[in-house]
């Protein structure tokens, strides 16, 4: 049984203070034997404001509902499953400061909060060791001579055991050695190391001042404000990468970002992400016998140049490669074009199932929805990539007019995908056997909307 985690997720910053209570007036719970531990699996449901989390025994058929089955919990942007312990909720308040508890299953299999905490938004998250890690990109407390903030990592890691927890920061200027400030976008545990993309994000008024010969074209650098929200930017920076077709992964073999990491790069892909608004979704995952396969869109080409903005305009199509069990390089002899498979569609998003299988969410109308409409962009067609045959199915079965609510769950050969419909049905997951691609109606629950599905044992 394999629970995913993201990418996310899709960039900015996620600590600062982070506050940590735990339960001080709630009685030791008796701790039942191994062999007879039981678990449910934990849905988070939406209903109006509120969020709640319900708990069912089966995937496969029937119905629950939050009404008399739901603990109220945070109304959380992203859900992180620890193991089989613990579901950390955590928040992502754009610009303002975030909120995250933990929830585990008390006796009675009631979820139960176990520990809160406050930081700052979140870029991307993921386990490690005994930790819930978030990472972000920020401007440093210290500016330079010229007034310039240089851009930092941020890391968080909340300790699922405790409930304690500790930050540290590292620079994010020019971590690829290129001049350009970074962001990171997955956490992935495997090999006894941990791996993560590496977003180029393009030079800041600090990179360009302490590391001009870093800029490969004077004319990409702005001469004026402009962009909206997470793609505003300021006069004098280079807003958006200036290696748009490069791929980047650092590799740590320690238990903290402090160290400094080996880096694998390619050129056979775009940078490793997903990408909606200031999110940046994970899509790098590590198969059993530790294989991680890094997944790219193809982002680089809608980098397109105005005569008010000059960018880098990237070429390559979306694509996936891997570095093998033990490797810290990329595997020269493997490549696969995604978008010369199934309907040559590009990659939005991607998740882990099993047996070197893996759920794609891909853009319905080609490469030039992508680049064209952005976030309108209709992502609604999946299917399964099998690695080792380099092959894809496009799933059939599903309703029409889906979203997915959040995060996969994969178990037994099968993948569980929470489906939002905007029939007016209520929301349901979907199985869909990895092997024939072809999806079944499971389980449906009586609330709004599902953000995704864990298994949780009892009395932890």
């Amino acid at each position: 049984m394999k629970k995913f985690f993201y990418t996310c997720s899709i960039a900015a910053t996620l600590f600062a203070v982070c506050s940590c209570s735990s339960d001080s007036n709630e009685p030791e719970l008796p701790q039942l034997p191994e062999a007879n531990t039981k678990s449910l699996y934990v849905i988070p449901a939406v209903v109006g404001e509120a969020s709640y989390l319900i708990t069912a025994e089966s995937l496969e058929s029937g119905e629950v509902t939050v009404e008399g089955n739901g603990t109220e919990v945070l109304n959380a942007t992203y859900w992180v499953y620890k193991g089989m312990d613990y579901v950390f909720a955590l928040v992502y308040n754009k610009g303002g400061a975030g909120t995250g508890a933990s929830y585990y299953l008390n006796a009675n299999g009631q979820p139960t909060e176990k520990y809160a905490y406050t930081y700052n938004r979140i870029t991307t998250y993921g386990t490690w060791g005994d930790n819930i890690i978030t990472a972000s990109t920020g401007n440093s407390s210290k500016a330079d001579e010229n007034g310039y903030y240089p851009q930092m990592l941020l890391f968080n890691y909340l300790n699922s055991k405790d409930g304690s927890q500790r930050e540290s920061s590292v620079n994010a200027e020019n971590f690829l050695g290129n001049g350009e400030k970074v962001h990171f976008a997955g956490i992935v545990e495997a090999n006894n190391r941990l791996y993560t993309s590496v977003i180029p994000g393009g030079m800041s008024l600090y990179g360009i001042s302490h590391t001009p010969e870093m800029v490969t074209d004077p004319s990409l650098i702005t001469t004026q404000a402009g962009g909206s929200g997470s793609g505003a930017y300021t006069a004098g920076v280079i807003p958006s990468t200036q290696y748009p077709d490069r791929a980047y992964i650092a590799i740590y073999s320690g238990n903290s970002f402090d160290e400094t990491p080996i880096i694998a790069e390619t050129d056979k892909i775009g940078f490793a992400c997903g990408r909606q608004r200031s999110q940046y979704y994970q899509t790098i995952w590590a198969t059993e016998n530790g294989d991680v396969y890094a997944f790219s869109p193809g982002y680089g080409r809608s980098f397109i140049s105005t005569d008010e903005l000059k960018k880098t305009t990237g070429k390559l199509p979306s694509g996936v490669v891997r570095i093998k069990a033990g490797e810290t390089s990329f595997d020269n002899d493997y490549y696969v074009n995604i978008e010369e498979l199934g309907n040559k569609n590009p990659i939005y998003r991607c998740w882990y199932i099993d047996d070197n299988s893996f759920l794609l969410q891909l853009y319905k109308n080609g490469a030039e929805s992508m680049i064209n409409d952005g976030t309108n962009a209709d992502v609604s067609e999946l299917a399964i990539f099998d690695a080792e045959k380099k092959s894809l199915k496009l799933i059939t079965g599903l309703p029409y007019g889906i979203s997915i609510g959040g995060e996969p769950y994969g178990e037994d050969g099968a993948v569980y995908i929470p489906i939002n419909v905007t029939t007016g049905d209520f929301p349901a997951f979907y199985k869909v056997d990895i092997n024939t691609a072809e999806a079944v109606k499971g389980l449906t629950v009586k609330a709004e909307s599902i953000k995704t599905v864990g298994k949780l044992n009892l009395n932890k």
